[in-house]
């Protein structure tokens, strides 16, 4: 069988494993015994009962950290059963970020366990608590370098897009729906207050889930909103979050407009360009292929990492717009070059 039959093989196994943050108790045992099936010897690292990180230490501070845990079907039907149509392998996980795990663990089994570098498997990545990164880093203290497997569309990334992830709330008087005239409608109030924002922070503001209105013919009593805001290189978390609230506060209405802050991070320069050299090289001579240096526009677990001074790169084949919709897939060709570049990364970084 060649290296890319080896490799979709793989993904197809793993997208058949359902691991929804919560429940990586089974494709950590299937990765476990993939690594013990090549002479490694990984350690089980729990963060809660039945979930457990994975660490394969061999004395390198070269980190390799791939999260095993995906988003829920959502709307992606059959979403445990891989389907392979035009070269491409559809099936949730498929490039977020099972895709790149196929890849690693193809080129480990290729290369019969000979790697240079320390392999980490996480869970909890999908969730804002990220337990799983969190806690590895108890036992990765001597760890210099880490490479996080994402999609970027293959692109090398040393920097990562910050944000700020907050609550509006818009509350007013509740009326029968024919006298709507009468009163403020909280749902027209926080589109309102959306605009004030973007154009206070001048960009757009990402609506991640909005909740108000009735079927019983009466303006609503409220209306939420779990909205994001990106954070630049430049600015911090802080700045933008005082624009934000400034912003609410200038809407004049006779609602009451409630803020609250869910999560926040900062824009991160990795400061790796050196690393993502090396693994650019690699590439290069694996592919015949130009690499390219990005801005990885979502949050990694290179966060928790780089706080504890490990210098990051975030890199993956894969279609990060697509992943967690129905859509979610990775091509083979992009397995192909995963692959290949892993184990040409395993010679040259010795």
């Amino acid at each position: 069988m060649d290296i890319k039959e080896r490799v979709k093989r793989t993904l197809k196994e793993l997208i058949s494993i359902p691991s929804p943050s919560g429940k990586e108790e089974r494709i950590q045992v299937y990765i476990e015994e993939r690594l013990k099936a090549v002479g490694l010897d990984p350690i089980r690292q729990y963060v809660a009962e039945n979930r457990f990180n994975l660490l394969v230490r061999n004395g390198s501070d070269i980190l390799i950290s791939c999260h095993v845990d995906t988003v829920p079907p959502i709307h992606m039907r059959r979403a445990y059963i891989p389907l392979e149509r035009n070269g491409s392998i559809h099936g949730r996980g498929a490039s977020d970020v099972k895709g790149a795990l196929a890849s690693l663990l193809t080129a480990l089994e290729l290369s019969e366990g000979d790697v240079p570098f320390s392999l980490a498997f996480v869970v909890d990545e999908e969730n804002n608590s990220a337990l799983g990164s969190e806690m590895m880093l108890e036992l990765v203290r001597d760890i210099r370098y880490a490479l996080i497997l994402e999609p970027t569309y293959g692109r090398f990334c040393t920097k990562q897009m910050g944000a700020v992830e907050f609550t509006l709330s818009v509350r007013g008087k509740t009326v029968h729906g024919a006298e709507f005239e009468k009163v403020e409608n909280p749902c027209r109030v926080l589109m309102k207050v959306i605009a004030s924002i973007e154009e206070k922070v001048s960009r757009p503001v990402n609506l991640i889930m909005v909740r108000g209105g009735s079927r019983h013919y009466v303006v609503p009593r409220e209306c939420t909103a779990l909205a994001e805001v990106k954070v630049f290189e430049g600015e911090t978390w802080e700045e933008v979050e005082e624009r934000i609230k400034e912003a609410v506060r200038e809407v004049r209405t006779s609602c009451t407009v409630g803020y609250r802050l869910e999560d926040a991070e900062n824009f991160i320069d990795f400061r790796s360009e050196e690393f993502a050299r090396a693994l650019m090289d690699s590439y290069r001579k694996a592919t015949g292929e130009e690499p390219s240096i990005g801005v990885m526009p979502s949050w990694t677990d290179g966060a928790n990492y780089y706080k504890a001074g490990i210098k990051c790169v975030v890199f993956g084949h894969g279609n990060l717009m697509d992943s967690h919709t129905e859509r979610e897939s990775i091509h083979e060709d992009d397995l192909l070059r995963m692959t290949l570049f892993f184990l040409q990364a395993f010679k040259d970084l010795k």
